[in-house]
This record gives structure tokens, C-alpha cells and sequence, in this order.
């Protein structure tokens, strides 16, 4: 396995560490917090990175229902923590204490994504 991937793996599993622990403690606390966020957005920022990594060590992009799931999920990622970044800006307390119901959606999509890659990925080593 080439060393970018190594990293990459690294890296998709930072992002769920962190992605979950951001998620599930809104989800717990029922309101969005700065600390939230910040933990959020560096899931979502090794999650990229990790992407990034996996497309250098491909070769390109290669188009799987992975992959695709993978895009899918960044993309909701991205708009989740922009929507997060722009309630907290404004400080919009009705926002604020709904977030969680979405983030738990979103996390969900991106969990398929990231088991599909577990599973490609034990199926090529075993």
C-alpha cells in the first residue's frame, strides 16, 4: 500500500474521531457551541486532506458509488460547517439549538462513506 494511502487512512480516521466527537456532543447538548465547531471543522479539514492524499496516490480520480458517496459527503460537510461557522457569526439562537437535528443526517451520510472505504479497503488486503 503506497505511503500517501497510509496517511490518508490516518487521516480519514482523525476525521471521524473528530467529526463524531463534534456531532454527537451537539446531538447530546442540544445547542451548537464554539468548541463544537472548531472540533468539527478540523474533521472536516483532515477528511479533505485525506481526500486529497487518496486522489494523489490513485493516480486521478477514480468513480466508484464510494468515491461518489465521498464527494457527497464532503459537499454536505462543507455546507454544514459553513451553515455552523455563518449561525454562530450571527448568533442566531433559534439556529443554534437546531443544528443538531442535521448534523446527525449529514454524519450519517458520511459514515456510509467512510465504512464503503473500510470495507474496499479489507477486501484488497485480505
Amino acid at each position: 500500500m503506497p505511503t500517501l494511502m497510509l496517511y490518508a487512512i490516518f487521516l480519514f480516521t482523525i476525521a471521524l474521531l473528530f467529526y463524531s466527537i463534534s456531532v454527537w456532543a451537539g446531538w447530546f447538548s442540544k445547542r451548537l457551541k464554539l468548541w463544537h465547531l472548531n472540533v468539527f471543522f478540523i474533521g472536516f479539514l483532515a477528511d479533505v486532506i485525506a481526500t486529497i492524499l487518496t486522489y494523489v496516490a490513485l493516480g486521478g480520480l477514480v468513480f466508484t458509488l464510494h468515491s461518489m458517496l465521498g464527494f457527497i459527503s464532503i459537499a454536505l460537510m462543507a455546507m454544514h460547517v459553513a451553515w455552523a461557522t455563518t449561525i454562530m457569526w450571527k448568533r442566531d439562537e433559534r439556529a443554534i439549538g437546531s443544528f443538531h437535528r442535521i448534523s446527525v443526517f449529514v454524519w450519517s451520510i458520511w459514515m456510509i462513506s467512510y465504512l464503503s472505504g473500510f470495507v474496499l479497503g479489507v477486501v484488497k488486503v485480505a
